[in-house]
């Protein structure tokens, strides 16, 4: 007899993970586990199983012939049971519900509200409600169980936060309309040296503000930081009120403010991640889905990217 009835939801769930990371370190993070008890649980379901499922060298982690055939089954088994869930959900009165959804800028920028039109046509009876927080916040709230799903940059922590990369960006100069440096076609860290930076702050933006000083001293010079905010829109706003220049995401293009000009990068600052968060142990039975449906709306907006559509 095949041994189903030794394995376990949570077994499927972490191979597939790890079959998506091929990093067991990633893929902790992202279930917000720790990789020893990652590692058990994929050597137990092995063992249940009876095959190994994954080639692992210190370097690399790929899976096997018989890893790549459960690939396929296991995200079979899992979209089935979530289907059976909905179907009893609806069997017994659970047709309707509210999605709290959290979220940075660039998410309403990019691919959020395709991801948004889907899910509301399969589920016209779910409420959606969305609010603009920087990430902090929006962990904060997740924590607090005041919103369902975050569109936040990557968590340093992420204990009982699971999340997947749907986004990835570089940077742009966002430079006084008048500025000498607006007449150039694209710019370098050393063109700022005598720049006052408009930046975030470090509270909400710890990673960035590393980013931005490391390309100033290979430049030969530490940034004169004049302000520190927590929202991009307030960095573009100072700089076209002419308080500075400011290092910012790509995606504020997409959202021009009369007065300032955004130039590229000859020294492109390490693309940031956005991902999708949601609890482990989240009780809104809508969740699930949704994530679903980002990660479609993600992937066509990579394909549109790639294919050189607007």
């Amino acid at each position: 007899m095949l041994p189903v009835e030794n394995i376990e939801i949570r077994h499927l769930r972490y191979f597939l993970r790890v079959a998506e990371e091929l990093h067991f370190g990633r893929a902790a993070e992202m279930l917000g586990v720790s990789q020893a008890p990652l590692s058990q649980q994929i050597r137990q379901l092995e063992e249940r199983i009876g095959v190994r499922l994954f080639d692992r060298t210190t370097r690399t982690v790929r899976l096997t012939p018989a890893g790549t055939a459960l690939y396929d089954h296991a995200q079979e088994v899992l979209s089935t049971l979530e289907g059976g869930i909905r179907s009893a959900q609806a069997a017994g009165g659970l047709t309707s519900g509210t999605l709290k959804l959290g979220a940075v800028y660039v998410a309403v920028f990019t691919f959020m509200s395709a991801a948004m039109r889907d899910f509301a046509s399969r589920n016209p009876q779910v409420r959606l409600d969305m609010q603009i927080h920087t990430t902090e916040e929006q962990l904060a709230l997740l924590k607090d169980r005041r919103i369902d799903v975050a569109f936040v940059r990557p968590p340093r922590t992420a204990a009982g936060i699971a999340y997947r990369e749907v986004h990835r960006e570089g940077f742009v100069a966002a430079l006084p309309a008048e500025s000498p440096l607006a007449r150039k076609p694209d710019l370098g860290f050393a063109d700022f040296r005598d720049q006052r930076f408009v930046t975030y702050s470090s509270i909400v933006g710890a990673s960035y503000q590393d980013v931005v000083i490391q390309h100033c001293r290979k430049a030969g010079y530490r940034p004169n930081v004049v302000q520190e905010v927590s929202h991009t829109h307030t960095i573009v706003t100072m700089v076209a009120a002419g308080i500075g220049i400011g290092i910012v995401p790509a995606w504020v293009e997409l959202t021009p403010m009369r007065g300032v000009v955004y130039r590229p990068l000859t020294e492109l600052p390490r693309a940031v991640a956005l991902v999708v968060a949601w609890r482990e142990d989240s009780m809104n039975p809508f969740v699930r889905d949704f994530v679903d449906c980002t990660l479609a709306a993600a992937r066509a907006e990579a394909a549109r990217r790639a294919g050189g559509g607007d």
